[in-house]
């Protein structure tokens, strides 16, 4: 009977959810609450922006300064957004590991 391997041998493949950009979806990380669904984020493009955060997510997924989301622009005004996914520690690691956090270094060194 062949042996099984560790649970540290073990690989566990999970998918990434990235955004996407034919959407305008981008990567934004949270710069300040502003009381209520609102929060001032700083996008990948260099801009800050104000995001909403809908009450599908408000009621479920606590949000602090410094976590990383996306972020979905508004067909109407570019210069606010709404937050559609909240990045746990571990995929912001693999982020950062795989690259995609380069716009945010000089913020992600600072939270």
């Amino acid at each position: 009977m062949p042996k099984r391997k560790k649970e540290e041998e073990q690989e566990e493949v999970t998918r990434l959810r990235l955004p996407d950009r034919e959407n305008e979806e981008m990567l934004a990380i949270i710069d300040q609450k502003l009381g209520g669904p609102h929060l001032r984020v700083i996008c990948e493009d260099g801009k800050e922006r104000l995001a909403r955060i809908p009450g599908r997510l408000q009621r479920k997924v606590w949000f602090r300064v410094g976590d990383v989301v996306i972020v979905k622009l508004w067909e109407y005004r570019k210069d606010r957004c709404d937050v559609i996914w909240k990045y746990t520690a571990t995929q912001v690691d693999r982020l950062r590991r795989e690259g995609y956090l380069k716009p945010f270094e000089e913020y992600l060194g600072s939270f």
